[in-house]
C-alpha cells in the first residue's frame, strides 16, 4: 500500500515514488522509505487568513514569536563579536558569537525606550544604543549606563539589566531562533528532520555559494505554498511535463513529528498527463533543460530506463564538478526534487551536488512577503571555507532573473511568480470565501493551517482571549 492508498483509492495512474525507488541502480537512503500519509479532513480553508490584517496580527503574535525559525547560517557567525538581525513579523533579535564561541539570540531593542540596537549584520565589540548610549556585552549583560545613577531600578537588577534572551540552536551549519523561551527544544520539534538527515543529504559541511532574497507580491503562505505541491506544474511549469512525475509525487505527514512533511517530485519520470512517452524522449528532455544538451546525445538503451541512464550522466559531471564521488549515490538522490518543511517556514532539499534551501517571511503587509533562496555547495576537498555568499536583495518589482548567478532556476520561479498577484488578488473576492484543497497533493497545506490555528489558540487562551473572537478565520473541524 503506498502512501496514497492509505488516503482512498483514487490517484493517479504511473510509478509512485516508492515504485520508482524500488527500481533505484544503488541502495536508497532509509529516510526517502519512511513516508506516511495523514489524513487532513476535507474543510475549506478562510480566504480572510490570506489577507486580513487582524489575521496577520493574529499570526505576529502568537505563531511567530513561539515557533522555531532559521536565522542564519555559522558561517556567518565565525568570531566573536559577528552578528545577524532577524527580522520577523514585528520581532527583532540580534543572533551573535560571544565571547566563549557560543551563539546566543537577544531581542533587539534598548531596555530604555526601546530603540532597535542593531539594523546591519556586521561584528562589534558590544551592543550599544544609538539613542542614549546604554551599551550590553556580547552575552546581553549590561555593561554602561550613562547617568547611571538616575536608573537604580535597572542598573541594580540583573533580572531587568540583560537583554531577554531566546532559544538558540545549529543543525546541519543553519542557525535557528525561537522567541519562546519556553517553547519545546529543537530537537524535539525538527525530530523527523534532525533523523533523516542523518543521511548525509548534502547539507553536512556545505557553505552558502548563492543566496537572494526577494520581495514578493503575495502573503507568505501564498508564496510558500506555491513550492510546496506538484500539482501546479501541468499549467505553470509545462517544460518540465516530459521528465517530471508531477502528480505521482509523494507527500508524507508524519503524526508522530508533526511539524516536518516532506514533497517527493520523482525526476527523469514523465508526467501521467502525457500518456505514453518514449524513454529516450524523456532523458532528451531532462538533459535538454539541466544540461543543454541536444537530442540523442545520451542515448537510452533498448529496454532501459530513462531514470537510470539520465543519473548516471549526472553522477559523473557532478561528481567532477564537486570533485565527490557520487558512485554510490542512489538515483534518486542525484535527480529529485526533495523538499522537507519545517513549520512554519524553513524548506531544506535533500540531494547532492547544490542542494536549495527555502525560507519564507511576512512582509510589511498580509499582501507582500520576503522569500529566501539559498544554494548549498560543498567545499573541494583540500580547498579553504570560502566565506558565504553575499545576500541579493530583490525589489518588489524586480525579477529573479536578476539574481546573479541564479541560472536558469530564476525562469522557473518567474513562472511562479506570475501566478502570485493573481493569488493574492483572489483572496479578497467576495465570491467564495474559502480555498479548497485536495485530500493527498495540498494535504499539507490544510495541515499547516491547523497548526497555526493550534498555535493561535493556545496564545489566545495564554492571554485570557475567547476563541470566539477569531472563529471566522479558523479552519473547521473534518
Amino acid at each position: 500500500m503506498t502512501a496514497v492508498d492509505a488516503l482512498g483509492s483514487a490517484r493517479s495512474s504511473g510509478p509512485s515514488v516508492q515504485d520508482l525507488l524500488a527500481t533505484d541502480t544503488r541502495p536508497v537512503p532509509v529516510p526517502l522509505l519512511d513516508h506516511a500519509a495523514a489524513p487532513q479532513g476535507r474543510a475549506d480553508v478562510p480566504k480572510a487568513r490570506y489577507a486580513s490584517p487582524e489575521f496577520a496580527a493574529l499570526e505576529a503574535a502568537y505563531l511567530w514569536t513561539r515557533t522555531w525559525q532559521m536565522a542564519c547560517h555559522v558561517d556567518h557567525l565565525r568570531a566573536p563579536g559577528d552578528h545577524v538581525v532577524y527580522d520577523v513579523a514585528g520581532q527583532s533579535l540580534i543572533v551573535t558569537r560571544t565571547r566563549d564561541g557560543t551563539i546566543r539570540a537577544h531581542h533587539n531593542a534598548c531596555l530604555h525606550r526601546g530603540t532597535k540596537l542593531r539594523t546591519e549584520d556586521g561584528r562589534v565589540a558590544s551592543f550599544r544604543c544609538p539613542f542614549h548610549g546604554w551599551r550590553w556585552d556580547l552575552d546581553g549583560q549590561l555593561a554602561e549606563i550613562p547617568s547611571g545613577w538616575d536608573f537604580p531600578q535597572i542598573r541594580d537588577d540583573p533580572t531587568r539589566s540583560c537583554l531577554p534572551a531566546a532559544q538558540v540552536a545549529e543543525w546541519c551549519g543553519f542557525v535557528f531562533v525561537n522567541p519562546d523561551p519556553g517553547a519545546p527544544p529543537f530537537e524535539r520539534y525538527a525530530a523527523k528532520l534532525i533523523e533523516h538527515f542523518e543521511h548525509d543529504f548534502g547539507l553536512q559541511d556545505r557553505v552558502i555559494a548563492f543566496h537572494a532574497v526577494k520581495e514578493v507580491p503575495a502573503n507568505w503562505k501564498v508564496c510558500m505554498e506555491a513550492f510546496g505541491e506538484g500539482y501546479h506544474s501541468l499549467a505553470t511549469h509545462p517544460q518540465i511535463l516530459e521528465f517530471a512525475a508531477d502528480e505521482n509525487s509523494q507527500y508524507s505527514i508524519w503524526p508522530d513529528s508533526p511539524f516536518v512533511t516532506r514533497f517527493h517530485n520523482a525526476f527523469g519520470s514523465h508526467s501521467p498527463h502525457l500518456g505514453d512517452v518514449d524513454e529516450q524522449q524523456v532523458a532528451d528532455a531532462y538533459l535538454a533543460f539541466a544540461a543543454k544538451l541536444p537530442k540523442g546525445a545520451v542515448p537510452v538503451p533498448e529496454g532501459a530506463a530513462a531514470r537510470h541512464v539520465v543519473a548516471e550522466v549526472f553522477r559523473g559531471a557532478m561528481g567532477e564538478r564537486y570533485g565527490c564521488d557520487l558512485s554510490s549515490r542512489s538515483d534518486a538522490e542525484v535527480l529529485d526534487a526533495i523538499l522537507y518543511h519545517l513549520f512554519p517556514a524553513f524548506a531544506p532539499w535533500a540531494g547532492v551536488g547544490q542542494p536549495l534551501v527555502y525560507r519564507w517571511r511576512p512582509g510589511a503587509t498580509p499582501d507582500t512577503c520576503l522569500m529566501d533562496v539559498i544554494r548549498m555547495a560543498p567545499v573541494p576537498d583540500g580547498a579553504e571555507r570560502p566565506d558565504p555568499a553575499p545576500v541579493q536583495r530583490i525589489a518588489l518589482d524586480q525579477s529573479w532573473r536578476e539574481a546573479e548567478g541564479m541560472g536558469s532556476l530564476a525562469d522557473v520561479f518567474e513562472q511562479d511568480m506570475a501566478n502570485l498577484p493573481r493569488v493574492q488578488a483572489g483572496m479578497s473576492s467576495t465570491g467564495k470565501a474559502t480555498v479548497t484543497f485536495g485530500d493527498y497533493q495540498e494535504a499539507r497545506m490544510r495541515m499547516h493551517h491547523r497548526l497555526i490555528d493550534r498555535f493561535v489558540l493556545e496564545g489566545l487562551a495564554d492571554d485570557g482571549r475567547d476563541r470566539s473572537e477569531v472563529e471566522r478565520f479558523l479552519v473547521p473541524d473534518g
